[in-house]
């Protein structure tokens, strides 16, 4: 998901996130659900004498726990673009940033691979100061060309082809 702040007039913030159907609420009350039906199935098993079954039941539910638990945890990283003073500023991190980097504007452009299947995801790097960044990598198609394009007309930074500035540049 990308998101657009306009902060005041000269500055302007761009908020990456991956798409989430649901937040850690629902996701617990979606394993509450799922041991309680197992739980329910388990110990009716059990009162007909399959008693083995209670302790695999516990181990699939601890299981489906710890899986949501991981992918949550991998779904909760957001990257934090802001334009202000003539400097951009990029932010990476889960609850709070562990990267923080501060680039000169005229020293930045975005790099925007073409894709080379018609399906195929493009990529957005940064480039700045001799270092390159892959721009959200967890966007789907439709967000990574909106970033481009809000990268492109709204924070008016220069974004090439990928290709076309190899041609020029390098």
């Amino acid at each position: 998901m990308v998101t657009l702040t306009t902060l005041t007039n000269q500055a302007r913030q761009l908020v990456l996130t991956p798409n989430r159907s649901m937040d850690r609420r629902d996701n617990l009350c979606v394993l509450l659900a799922a041991a309680t039906i197992l739980l329910i199935t388990a110990t009716a098993m059990a009162l007909k004498g399959a008693w083995l079954v209670l302790p695999f039941a516990g181990l699939e539910i601890v299981a489906l726990g710890a899986a949501m638990h991981f992918t949550l945890r991998k779904l909760d990283c957001r990257e934090v673009l802001t334009l202000q003073d003539g400097e951009l500023i990029l932010e990476r991190g889960r609850a709070k940033p562990e990267l923080n980097l501060r680039f000169p504007e005229q020293a930045v452009r975005i790099l925007m691979a073409r894709p080379e299947r018609p399906l195929s995801l493009p990529d957005i790097d940064l480039v700045a100061l001799g270092h390159c960044y892959h721009l959200g990598t967890f966007l789907n198609r439709p967000d990574r060309f909106r970033l481009a394009s809000l990268l492109k007309n709204q924070m008016h930074l220069r974004v090439a082809s990928h290709d076309a500035y190899h041609h020029t540049s390098f």
